[in-house]
């Protein structure tokens, strides 16, 4: 059985009504709307090569032609919810002569549309030495209209940045420090974004750049962040692929700061698409998260909740220990922060500020809803006197 999944919206009027779309194993096909309902809409789905999909964009092919003289006589009737989204659809499998005169397009029916293009965001990346991303968000309320409510933009936001934030930390984790100290890696400023502009029908997009810009070979630790993200929005089909991803990056915060953008998405029923590029390349990445995607995604994620653990260690001297309640203070002796806590380990024998020690804990991401700060929580696992 086909399984088609929509790649690209052709002509959208109160609904999608035209896409291409592909199968398992990457047979292209063109989808008509066929029949449009309260629960489910009807596509009719013909295979097309790339050299007939490239004359129909071009306004070169007629569309009632593709139906009618198919290239293969193996089309398809899929069904799915009128939510926006169109994936993983199963198809029943029709020959030419299934199809129902009232399901064909109009005689004389021809599209031209333009071939998407990198070209926008490599040559705005190359004229400002920034990497530049463009990031579309696709809530409910831009379909109408582009615009977005002001919660919505500024949570989007705000967690697509937390996310670059704590990739850039998870690929860091895996440079010596002598590398960071050379390449001047530790300041914000390398995972930092810029909001530009944008709008867009049917969404709203942001444009964004890096803070950092680049170096003599076009090259923005900012991609270190970005390369990370790719990675996993790749297998976003996939949940299992994506947590064991996760976890092969040793997952932390960089794991709470994705789940919590997808259970956006899931939440708000607004599906981002994103797309990027830095001077040193010339070509742009492109990655996108359905809402389809995302409660699969956020299940899967739910379920490993050590995924979101990291280990802090601190050393220095407390400030306040609670044996009954297991609760501490210590100010750090690197930062000179006071941080606090819970513990999984007895604290009966500690003592305040003479003795220095050393504090294994862990630590988890936290996002305080309303405000949209982030937060984390340590729990002491382990610790010794210094």
């Amino acid at each position: 059985m086909h399984r088609l999944s929509h790649t690209r919206t052709l002509l959208y009027y109160d609904g999608i009504q035209l896409f291409l779309a592909k199968n398992q194993v990457g047979t292209e096909f063109v989808c008509l709307l066929v029949e449009q309902g309260d629960r489910e809409d009807k596509y009719l789905c013909v295979p097309i090569s790339e050299v007939r999909r490239a004359a129909l964009l071009a306004g070169e092919s007629d569309l009632r032609q593709l139906y009618q003289e198919p290239e293969l006589d193996e089309l398809a009737l899929v069904k799915s919810n009128n939510d926006g989204t169109l994936l993983g659809m199963a198809a029943d499998v029709l020959s030419k002569g299934d199809i129902q005169e009232d399901w064909l397009p109009d005689v004389g029916l021809f599209l031209r549309i333009e071939e998407p293009s990198d070209s926008e965001v490599i040559q705005e990346a190359r004229s400002r030495q920034r990497a530049i991303m463009k990031y579309r968000f696709s809530p409910p309320e831009a379909q109408t209209e582009p615009k977005i409510t002001a919660e919505h933009l500024s949570q989007g936001i705000w967690l697509v940045q937390r996310l670059i934030k704590h990739a850039f930390r998870k690929a860091l984790s895996r440079v010596t420090d002598s590398v960071r100290i050379d390449q001047g890696l530790g300041g914000s400023a390398n995972y930092e974004l810029e909001v530009l502009q944008g709008f867009a029908a049917g969404s709203f997009v942001v444009h964004m750049q890096s803070v950092a810009t680049a170096d003599l070979v076009g090259y923005v630790q900012t991609a270190r962040a970005l390369d990370l993200v790719d990675t996993v929005v790749r297998l976003s089909d996939d949940p299992d692929k994506t947590v064991n991803m996760i976890a092969q990056q040793g997952g932390g915060h960089f794991a709470t700061a994705y789940k919590d953008l997808v259970h956006f998405i899931l939440e708000t029923h607004t599906p981002i698409d994103y797309e990027w590029s830095m001077p040193e390349r010339a070509t742009s990445s492109r990655g996108r998260i359905t809402v389809v995607q995302a409660q699969p995604l956020y299940d899967a994620l739910s379920q490993r909740e050590e995924l979101g653990v990291e280990e802090k260690k601190l050393i220095g001297s407390l400030t306040k220990v609670d044996t009954k309640n297991r609760t501490w203070r210590l100010v750090a002796e690197d930062d000179q922060k006071e941080y606090h806590g819970s513990s999984k380990v007895a604290l009966a024998g500690l003592v305040a500020e003479t003795q220095k020690y050393e504090f294994v804990c862990q630590e988890r991401l936290r996002e305080e809803r309303g405000t949209g700060r982030e937060s984390t929580e340590l729990q002491l696992i382990r610790y010794r006197a210094l």
